[in-house]
């Protein structure tokens, strides 16, 4: 009897795939059930050999008819795994559908009804497209092949019009399209704009789905029933039989890199699925990245610009407002309540940006200084006054909380600083009359809360919206006339090298949100760095002009995107066994090639019980990074004197935190 050998890719941590064999011969990607050691586990078929030269088991069954991955996906994929340096099994895993992890369900697509669209017929759109507009779609719709595209776009130009009428060319066309958002909070807003035009035809995929809603959208879009899907990074390599187009909205946003487990970016691993596709993607955003930006210097990405708001209003006016000797009430200066007053007085909205949820960053006792800190992780729990209890925003350990300090039995605590549930407190204190709308990741646990606050707004006149970094991006507030950036200094004084890049696209699209309707607009950026050269940069509302600063200062000090970075990490219950394990990995990397620095503490240092430890590795090419990764790793998987096992070790090439 004839033996087939497949290598079958499982979900384990360890850098292979496996050998086993049928008696008769099934494609690649499809899922099949195996013995490995004494346990039954899924594994996908990645690779057909023509012999194998070792002892293999039998594949103990097939379990679908159809594969969960074409032969194109599994080679994006399986760069993936080798580019950031995971096993192949977890990276696979990674993009399956949670219940097509388990041995006991099959794919089965005649569960799927048949779409009654058959033929996709051009729509009239009620918006008509104004010069540059027009200017840019022209260019866009006759990209052919790879071809990736920056739509630069101020906030408000209409960057979303440009990718309707985009992906009306690709239905025209009978294809698929992916369009990738970077929150969450995004995905209403553009689900209602798509399914307006394109109706059934548009589906969603995200986390806060249910597993059956994201199984059935995956299904729908892997047998081409649906068309267009708008989904965040996970959504990255849904399957889809004639994909046309990819759309990266928001591309700047780091919330498009996995911070754990794989450590992936969905906008690089989109940008690779385009590439060995031969299709177009296009990559927008009012603040691109440095990586955008140089890329097209480079003539690597080419681009086309929206530079004007498609009410021809003039963008929001900056102030930069001292706090250092200000009159501080929850975070904000007098001066800013006083503005917040006169605002809505004219029946304005107005909104208030704070990237920090909660009531107060920290609780401490004013008598001996003890602060309330979490068992498990090296931070400050913070204190939510709603639930009442002190929260690790690391673990989520929640506390009760004290009457009277646990180290001196004192009854003098108290809390410093402020997050989103102070403000909202206080300024209902001072605003009885007018609706506050609070939008952060606790308001917005319950499913439908996200849309029912957008709407209130939409809805609203005078108002105040108080939220963190998941509104302002990609919202739409006509009535908005005046925006208040607090706590933006730790932009400015992180240590991490990304933190000024962020605190100037943050600030760009929080401004965004305002003016729309009218263009009186103002933004207010409370500071003690007034003079700070990213801040005046800012001022002037050029976001291009700071970028440019930006980058010939990274490029004068050897920083990304001008050289190219990774971590090895390692984290253990003993920092000790890091510290050793990442000496022992820097044995193999040649210092005279490259920049190593540390080993050093992670920033979140300590979380659930682990102690997080890396070194940073920079080289001047990529391939020469690559190189050493390579070598790095392989040296550690066949370490046999157990050091690189005393912590837990991975690699997080690109990274965006430290």
């Amino acid at each position: 009897m004839s033996k087939f050998f497949y290598n079958v890719a499982i979900n384990i941590p360890l850098r292979q795939a496996f050998t086993y064999h049928l008696n008769y011969e099934i494609p690649l990607g499809r899922r099949v059930e195996v013995k490995f050691g004494s346990t039954k586990k899924v594994g996908i078929v990645i690779e057909q050999l023509i012999n194998s030269e070792i002892d293999t088991k039998p594949i103990q069954k097939v379990l679908d008819d159809i594969s969960v991955f074409s032969v194109s996906e599994l080679k994006i994929l399986k760069w993936a795994s080798d580019y950031y340096f995971h096993p192949i099994g977890e990276v696979l895993n990674s993009f399956l559908p949670t219940n097509l992890r388990q041995i006991k369900n099959n794919l089965d697509f005649a569960e799927i009804e048949e779409n009654e669209i058959t033929y996709f017929k051009r729509v009239k759109f009620e918006n008509k497209l104004n010069a540059q507009q027009l200017k840019a779609f022209r260019f866009l719709k006759l990209l052919k092949g790879f071809k990736p595209v920056l739509l630069y776009g101020v906030t408000g130009s209409g960057k979303t019009e440009v990718y309707l009428r985009c992906v009306q060319e690709n239905l025209l066309k009978n294809r698929s399209i992916l369009v990738l958002a970077p929150e969450i909070s995004l995905i209403p807003q553009l689900e209602n704009r798509f399914k307006n035009i394109f109706g059934g035809l548009v589906g969603i995929y995200h986390s806060k789905m249910t597993i059956n809603a994201r199984y059935k959208s995956w299904k729908k879009f892997r047998n081409g029933n649906l068309k267009v899907m708008i989904g965040t990074r996970s959504a990255v390599m849904m399957p889809a039989p004639k994909l046309g187009l990819i759309v990266i909205d928001e591309e700047h946003d780091t919330s498009y890199k996995q911070q754990d487990g794989f450590k992936f970016s969905a906008r690089d691993i989109a940008l690779k699925r385009a590439q060995i596709l031969k299709i177009p993607i296009i990559l927008g955003s009012a603040t691109p990245s440095l990586r955008t930006l140089k890329l097209v210097d480079e003539d690597k990405f080419e681009v086309t610009k929206l530079t004007k708001r498609v009410t021809q209003k003039n963008p929001p006016k900056f102030t930069i407002l001292d706090i250092n000797s200000a009159d501080m009430v929850s975070g904000l200066a007098k001066n800013s309540l006083d503005v917040i007053s006169e605002i809505l007085k004219k029946n304005k909205q107005v909104l208030i940006f704070i990237n920090r949820r909660g009531f107060a960053p920290q609780f401490v006792c004013s008598y001996c200084n003890w602060k309330a800190m979490c068992s498990s992780c090296d931070s400050s729990l913070v204190f939510h006054h709603q639930v009442e209890r002190l929260i690790c925003h690391r673990c989520d350990s929640s506390f009760g909380i004290p009457r009277k300090c646990p180290s001196c039995s004192k009854e003098q605590l108290s809390y410093i600083g402020t997050g989103t549930e102070q403000l909202e407190n206080t300024l209902n204190n001072y605003f009885p009359n007018i609706p506050i709308y609070r939008m952060d990741r606790d308001s917005t646990k319950k499913v439908g809360s996200l849309e029912k606050i957008l709407s209130e707004i939409q809805s609203s006149k005078a108002g105040i919206i108080i939220g963190t970094q998941m509104l302002i991006k990609g919202h739409d507030f006509p009535n908005l006339q005046l925006v208040i950036a607090v706590d933006v200094d730790q932009g400015i004084t992180s240590l991490n090298t990304c933190a000024v890049e962020e605190m100037g696209q943050q600030l760009i699209q929080v401004a965004g949100r305002a003016g729309r309707s009218d263009g009186q607009a103002n933004v207010i950026v409370q500071s003690r760095y007034f003079n700070d050269q990213n801040l005046l940069q800012l001022k002037s509302g050029n976001y291009l002009n700071f970028a440019n600063s930006l980058m010939r200062e990274r490029k004068a000090m050897s920083q990304p995107p001008y050289y190219f970075e990774a971590t090895i990490n390692a984290s253990s219950s003993n920092a000790q066994n890091n510290i050793d394990m990442l000496n022992f990995a820097k044995k193999f990397i040649d210092h005279n090639k490259c920049l190593v620095i540390g080993p050093m503490p992670a920033i979140k240092s300590k979380v659930r019980g682990s102690y997080h430890h890396h070194i940073l590795i920079q080289a001047n090419t990529r391939a020469l990074l690559n190189k050493i990764l390579s070598h790095v790793v392989n040296s550690l998987d066949e370490d046999k004197s157990k050091i690189s096992r005393k912590a837990r070790w991975g690699i997080n090439v690109d990274p965006t935190e430290f």
